[in-house]
């Protein structure tokens, strides 16, 4: 059996290319892939910036390689934002949290926890996306 070494996310937002700017200025992430195109993706895939670790794929729910335009089921989903309810994203960062904290505030992002020690072992703050995601970040606490 082979081994899981990576995790990616998948997540159906209303508009691609506002979202990857979000994720590009809040988490320093950057396109590597966009469908049809980059100017008007319906598909993009984003990483960190060393391009390894978590990737981030983000989809209006077309079928980018025929045009084909998103089922109704899956467009009244992402304008109910019922799955930003019960689906949250985690990101782990190495380096200084409450500097990192403190550059999202300043470029505006949504904080919806704000910065605090927690009981298991991580310093960690939440913020909204532009799609109404729960995106949390967080470092482990370093011990005393």
């Amino acid at each position: 059996m082979a081994d899981v070494t990576q995790m990616d996310m998948h997540l159906r937002v209303k508009n691609v290319a506002k979202s990857a700017e979000w994720y590009q200025r809040m988490l320093g992430m950057k396109v590597v892939r966009a469908e049809p195109d980059k100017k008007k993706p319906a598909f993009a895939r984003l990483r960190n910036a060393s391009g390894s670790g978590p990737a981030v794929m983000l989809s209006d729910g077309s079928d980018v390689f025929t045009g084909k335009p998103a089922p109704k089921l899956t467009t009244e989903a992402i304008a109910s934002r019922k799955a930003q309810r019960v689906v949250s994203l985690y990101f782990s960062i190495d380096g200084d949290i409450k500097r990192f904290y403190t550059s999202v505030k300043r470029k505006g992002a949504k904080i919806t926890q704000e910065l605090a020690d927690q009981p298991y072992g991580m310093t960690d703050f939440a913020m909204r996306d532009p799609d109404g995601y729960q995106v949390g970040v967080g470092a482990e606490t370093k011990p005393a």
